[in-house]
């Protein structure tokens, strides 16, 4: 069974234009009713960063839940934001970007690596106090566009550090699409055999053309968990790079429907989310 996650939060942060909070949660509610394993609603960082996410928590706190399957999860931009989010009864899961590139990750959250696997370890802790799960989604996973050193191997020992402190669910995300859709299953072919009892997610930013042949290479190297965004949108405003769009929410259900490939989205709320996102972007 593919699960699939929606990120309202990566098409919106990037837009100048600020969305209207009503809007938002209108639009998020109806995402609610599709069957989406997880839905990534908002952040919570400086709004002087990302302004667009400012009313996060007025999102939160108008989120109809009484007939969705779907968990809720935020970014936090750091410990002191989490602490903050974890306060929100709605919330299931609280999720850190952390890049295995020192020049992004300084770029997007003004931290570098080991300042941030001390924000990992009290973001951990603060997680199982308020009984939620973290996310530490690792960023620059299929290649490094900062000429950094990367390779596989340096991503499995990244890996290993997250593994040792207990993660069992680890994104790993194309951010600035460096990886070729050959470079991908090589990916998740090694990452998936070392870590066998790890659930892995494919955040995916590419070209619409290049989509389809990276997402079908992460799916047969044994990739079941995939983000996805209407319209796809988006892109981190932070990389100092051109945004590159997410995987389309539609484009992918094209391709789930033309491979029979079973899933838990329900078409005849799907619809309703796609028309509202037409007009919201």
């Amino acid at each position: 069974m593919i699960k699939i996650n929606e990120s309202p939060r990566d098409a919106m942060q990037a837009l100048k234009k600020i969305i209207p909070t009503k809007e938002k949660i209108d639009y998020i509610n109806l995402l609610l009713k599709v069957g989406f394993d997880i839905v990534d609603v908002g952040s919570f960082v400086s709004p002087n960063a990302v302004p667009q996410m400012k009313d996060t928590g007025d999102v939160l706190d108008h989120l109809i839940l009484d007939n969705t399957s779907s968990k809720i999860s935020v970014l936090a931009g750091n410990a002191y934001w989490a602490k903050n989010l974890a306060g929100y009864n709605v919330v299931d899961y609280i999720n850190y970007p952390f890049a295995i590139s020192e020049i992004f990750q300084k770029k997007n959250l003004k931290t570098n690596l080991n300042q941030s696997l001390k924000q990992i370890d009290k973001i951990i802790d603060i997680c199982i106090q308020k009984n939620k799960k973290p996310i530490i989604s690792i960023s620059e996973a299929f290649g490094n566009p900062y000429e950094e050193d990367w390779g596989i191997d340096i991503l499995m020992d990244w890996i290993e550090i997250l593994y040792v402190k207990g993660l069992r669910y680890i994104p790993l995300a194309d951010t600035t699409a460096s990886g070729s859709a050959h470079l991908i299953g090589l990916v998740f072919t090694n990452v998936i055999s070392e870590f066998s009892d790890v659930e892995f997610n494919f955040h995916l930013h590419s070209k619409s053309e290049d989509a389809i042949p990276k997402i079908e290479a992460a799916y047969e190297a044994g990739c079941r968990n995939f983000d996805t965004v209407f319209n796809g949108m988006g892109g981190c405003p932070m990389t100092g790079k051109e945004l590159v769009a997410n995987t389309d929410t539609f484009l992918f259900y094209e391709w789930l429907m033309k491979n029979e490939i079973e899933n838990n989205l329900n078409k005849d709320a799907l619809n309703p989310a796609i028309e509202k996102a037409r007009k919201i972007f």
